[in-house]
């Protein structure tokens, strides 16, 4: 009987380490979408936020939740400096949005101007937006994306396509 609790109990334990992610995933599900909290608690970690605005049934939404964020070089990299979380265009969730005010899911992506999807809001430290982008983004893409934001190179004026220019 103990051997046999004994063989369960490995058998589970091999399965939690085989199925755990290897590192710390950097897409989070908000408990209280209060995005200006989400900005402290993520820099409090060293991180920075990354809202993903999207909509059931959006192709390129699922496209990036398939193929991009699965890839190891954008999971280790965002994983390392910033927290994603998502929001629902057509939602009607109650957040609290990046200025402070309180209004629905819908409500925050009419004021921001979100109509295609997905649209990728990069915030700073301080909660100020360093950089917007629409649609699919590739793997490389992406992780560029994080290290215009990442490194501070929005800070300094030059636009996110002239950066990928390596105009830096």
């Amino acid at each position: 009987m103990i051997a046999r609790l004994f063989a369960v109990l490995v058998v589970l334990l091999i399965s939690v380490v085989l199925i755990a992610p290897a590192s710390a995933e950097f897409r989070v599900e908000s408990l209280d979408n209060d995005f200006p909290n989400e900005v402290s608690e993520a820099a409090a970690d060293g991180k920075q936020l990354v809202i993903m605005f999207h909509q059931a049934g959006c192709p390129y939404c699922d496209k990036m939740r398939t193929r991009v964020f699965p890839d190891p070089k954008v999971d280790a990299y965002y994983s390392k400096k910033f927290v994603m979380i998502e929001s629902n265009i057509r939602g009607n969730l109650d957040v609290v949005a990046p200025d402070g005010k309180a209004m629905t899911e819908r409500k925050l992506a009419k004021k921001l101007r979100v109509r295609a999807t997905p649209v990728f809001m990069f915030f700073d430290k301080k909660g100020k937006q360093a950089l917007r982008l629409t649609g699919f983004l590739d793997a490389d893409l992406f992780v560029r994306a994080g290290q215009y934001v990442a490194d501070g190179v929005y800070e300094k004026n030059v636009s996110f396509y002239r950066y990928l220019k390596g105009a830096e």
